[in-house]
């Protein structure tokens, strides 16, 4: 059966605006500063750690988001953007070149392409 695989690369600013607004939506707690530098896990995990530029340091400077997090984000950030995604797909993230990306792979079923065939 043939597989159809579809590749998003996001930016690192549209990275950060999705890991942000996900923390918001989800209360996970985020300093009121700028980010400051954004690394992007290369292992199994693409988690990311984002490091805010905080003026005291008694303040929270360093967030930790898990793949599935950041996947939900990307996610999230697609639908807000009217970037079409595929519902029937499986989803996993892609670290590469420095850039992460999100990879969705769709596998058709038998039979469910139909052809006419001229005779």
């Amino acid at each position: 059966m043939p597989t159809e695989r579809r590749r998003i690369i996001f930016s690192d600013n549209e990275i950060v605006s999705a890991a942000l607004a996900h923390c918001r939506a989800t209360g996970i707690p985020v300093p009121d500063a700028d980010v400051q530098e954004l690394c992007i896990g290369t292992d199994t995990d693409c988690g990311l750690l984002l490091t805010f530029a905080v003026d005291t340091p008694d303040q929270i400077d360093e967030v930790r988001i898990d793949a599935d997090n950041v996947l939900a984000a990307l996610v999230s950030y697609c639908r807000t953007q009217s970037v079409p995604l595929p519902n029937a797909a499986a989803k996993r993230l892609d670290p590469r070149d420095g850039a992460l990306s999100m990879v969705f792979e769709l596998q058709r079923q038998r039979g469910s392409v139909t052809s006419t065939i001229a005779a």
